[in-house]
């Protein structure tokens, strides 16, 4: 460079302001300046420009400053460089105030580039872009990308837009370090470069760079990310990783403290507002993060230094905080940030008027209380597809975070099996077992299996490739598991003793069985899924679409789902189970309109006339026959067709209990030798089975066939009048019996059926 003015980054104590700083003073020192940089105390200094400094800066002979992530709200103190002899360029991207520095400023806003979120590393690295064009040297743009990248992600920047580029971008120059000093980050933090992804800038590296400054002094960071010295590095990059682990520490203690805090503020509040003596003040953002997070409100934690506190904010979705302390403006000394979190700075004698105040601006805006933020569901799947391609699918997604979170996938009635406790108790890793299938998962933040063994719960989830020891695996992250809605079942209403004797008299005459398929008005579409019943169901209402769940049995799946739902969603329309159905199905399902509604083949097969068309069927358990399998069918436009293999275990259970009358005949049979002859309620009571257990009509018509051709009962009387009793006490063949040589037949075509 031709002009040899001395120059000074002025730059911020966290990642951002660091990666920022090493940014310019690299490349102007590579272009031939003659620079240093300077980043302010964040205890002793704080945020930003501020006068003492500038004076010093002044003194030493600069005679240009630039500054980085910060200096856009700092009009007076830009006046008092210029006063003070120094040409000075802002570059920053926080939010600026009425009064714009009298300067040139960079700053994605003010500027009119057309994305705004960019990091305050970003920006400076548009500066630098540019001194590279005008100087025709000093090398690539990619060059900046790992500290652009570390930035973007550390500063919770949103990586939407052109944020997403550069983070990506960033990820591949990462991987492949040429900076010396992010070679010693990577290896001191024990990160493998090929493996990393957002994540682990977010919650490895940043956290090493932000503790320094938390803790100590920024400037090490800078040196570290501008070192040529492989030792050197190697030595900055362990004193990192000591001021995190001490930061830690220190963030515990304080956020113990300012948890007890909680229990003297009004219980009605919407917003936190904590104090402390002593609370280091470089730990006390995180904690507001924290509180902010675990109570459901915006959280502010203050560190008392005699007659002044000072202090950090941080919201909650939808909650404006910066607009919210601007409405207490007057309260403060100094403050700035953005609607997610800012720092302020307050006499102590005030703290107490401003929590009113901010807790009536916030009430204004969310009505009060805590607010829940919804957990958004991006897809339902099984078991089976917590594997390494689905992993590969969404990792090309990435890279997530801010404004791009990763998806969030629902596992539906799932169980926790064999956990294991991992990192110091703090954490767990289990087998998750849905649909027949295991996959590997680990829940961080919670070492203890909750309910049971065996409970079932809907497993919320992250699914991503877990690099370790240079093997690569699908990992399913948990995010929450949900027991399963509903203790008891609700009520369902049993079919009365007029209609229920209507159809055993229309059974046992032979009348009312299995009807021919009804031919689809259109030839329904087929698709074949790879997850688990419940998985399937979940995805498809979630459209929006009408469904029907055709099941083996569905009065024992409505019990085995509690009786309130599939997943998490409950049938709005009829459950119409074999036994338990009052009146015909025919009407009910035919006003049903887009809903969820629940009924087996069985039932299916006697409802004739059944005309009502759904935009989804699903075969939550596989059918036993080919009749069953069409006839379900005719009720879609596209059907859904489940991996299951517990659903097949139960298909095979229910097609023995319909067609093997042995245990039935056996329970009926001895109550009828120990209590002699039954008619009316009391027949039709043991006819019907318990209520976990229900008989339809018509399977307990066949039951009373197969006792009258096997000579082991009589029936006498037509009507509401009518007796069954015992006949032969001795031994019985019921090979006699028409009826139950046909049962028997029908059982091994259907087992056979589902064994294809």
């Amino acid at each position: 460079m031709r002009d040899s003015t001395p120059i000074t980054i002025y730059g911020d104590y966290d990642a951002d302001g660091v990666a920022a700083t090493a940014i310019l003073v690299g490349l102007l020192r590579q272009l031939g300046g003659v620079c240093d940089w300077f980043i302010p105390d964040r205890i002793t200094e704080g945020y930003g420009l501020n006068a003492e400094a500038l004076e010093a800066i002044a003194a030493r002979g600069t005679g240009l400053v630039i500054t980085v992530d910060c200096g856009v709200s700092s009009p007076a103190e830009a006046d008092l460089a210029k006063a003070l002899g120094m040409r000075i360029v802002i570059t920053d991207h926080h939010q600026f105030g009425e009064v714009i520095p009298d300067c040139p400023v960079l700053h994605p806003v003010l500027s009119g580039y057309p994305f705004e979120w960019l990091s305050g590393a970003g920006v400076a690295s548009k500066l630098a872009s540019e001194l590279r064009r005008l100087s025709g040297d000093g090398g690539s743009d990619e060059e900046d990308l790992d500290l652009v990248a570390l930035s973007t992600v550390a500063d919770v920047m949103p990586l939407t837009g052109e944020n997403r580029r550069l983070v990506r971008e960033g990820l591949n120059v990462i991987r492949r370090p040429r900076r010396i000093g992010m070679r010693a980050l990577l290896e001191e933090a024990r990160v493998e470069p090929a493996t990393v992804d957002a994540t682990y800038l977010g919650f490895r590296l940043g956290p090493r760079i932000n503790a320094v400054g938390r803790m100590y002094r920024a400037d090490a960071g800078v040196e570290l990310f501008l070192s040529e010295d492989p030792e050197r590095a190697r030595e900055i990059a362990e004193e990192l990783s000591a001021a995190n682990s001490e930061r830690r520490r220190v963030q515990q203690e304080v956020e113990a403290e300012a948890r007890r805090s909680l229990a003297e503020l009004d219980p009605d509040r919407s917003a936190i507002v904590v104090a402390g003596e002593g609370w280091h003040s470089g730990v006390v953002g995180i904690v507001a993060s924290h509180l902010a997070r675990d109570e459901g409100m915006p959280a502010v934690v203050l560190s008392l230094e005699g007659e002044i506190a000072k202090g950090s904010a941080r919201s909650v979705p939808g909650v404006d905080l910066h607009a919210a302390i601007s409405g207490n403006a007057e309260l403060l000394e100094t403050f700035g940030g953005h609607s997610a979190a800012a720092g302020l700075t307050i006499a102590a004698d005030r703290i107490e008027e401003f929590r009113l105040g901010l807790d009536r601006s916030i009430r204004s805006v969310t009505g009060g209380g805590r607010q829940e933020a919804g957990q958004a569901i991006d897809a339902f799947i099984g078991g089976e597809e917590i594997g390494a391609a689905l992993a590969t699918q969404v990792s090309e997604l990435g890279p997530y975070g801010s404004g791009n979170p990763a998806l969030s996938l629902m596992v539906p009635s799932a169980t926790i099996e064999d956990p294991v406790e991992m990192g110091e108790g703090r954490h767990m890793r289990f087998s998750l077992t849905s649909g027949g299938h295991r996959a590997r998962a680990v829940w961080f933040g919670n070492a203890k299996a909750p309910g049971e063994a065996g409970d079932s719960f809907d497993i919320l989830g992250e699914l991503s490739l877990n690099h370790w020891n240079g093997s690569v695996e699908p990992r399913f992250r948990v995010i929450e598991a949900r027991p399963r809605p509903g203790d008891e079942p609700e009520p369902l209403e049993a079919t009365g003793s007029e209609e229920w004797w209507r159809r055993f008299d229309r059974a046992i005459e032979g009348e009312g069985g299995n009807g021919p398929a009804s031919a689809p008005s259109t030839r329904p579409r087929t698709i074949e899924h790879r997850s688990s019943s419940e998985a399937v169901v979940a995805e498809v209402v979630s459209s929006g679409e009408g469904v029907l769940v055709v099941t083996a049995e569905a009065y024992r799946r409505w019990l085995g789902l509690g009786g309130h739902a599939i997943g998490r969603f409950a049938p709005d329309g009829p459950v119409i189970p074999t036994a338990a159905w009052s009146g015909s199905p025919i009407a009910e399902l035919s006003r049903i309109g887009p809903t969820l509604s629940l009924i087996d083949y069985e039932t299916l097969g006697r409802a004739e006339g059944l005309e009502a068309e759904f935009e989804n069927v699903v075969l939550f358990d596989p059918p036993a026959s080919e009749e069953d399998r069409a006839r379900a069918m005719a009720f879609g436009h596209l059907v859904h067709l489940p991996y299951d293999l517990p659903a097949r275990s139960f298909a095979l259970a229910a097609a023995a209990e319909r067609h093997d009358p042995v245990p039935a005949l056996r329970e009926i049979f001895r109550v009828l030798v120990e209590r002699g002859p039954l008619g009316g309620e009391a027949l039709r009571e043991l006819l019907a089975g318990s209520v976990e257990a229900p008989r339809s009509p018509e399977r307990a018509a066949m039951l009373v066939r197969v006792m009258e051709e096997a000579g082991i009962g009589l029936r006498e009387g037509t009507g509401p009048v009518r007796e069954l009793g015992a006949v032969s006490s001795g031994e019985v063949d019921l090979a006699l019996s028409e009826e139950f040589r046909r049962q028997g037949e029908i059982h091994r075509e259907q087992i056979e059926f589902l064994r294809r």
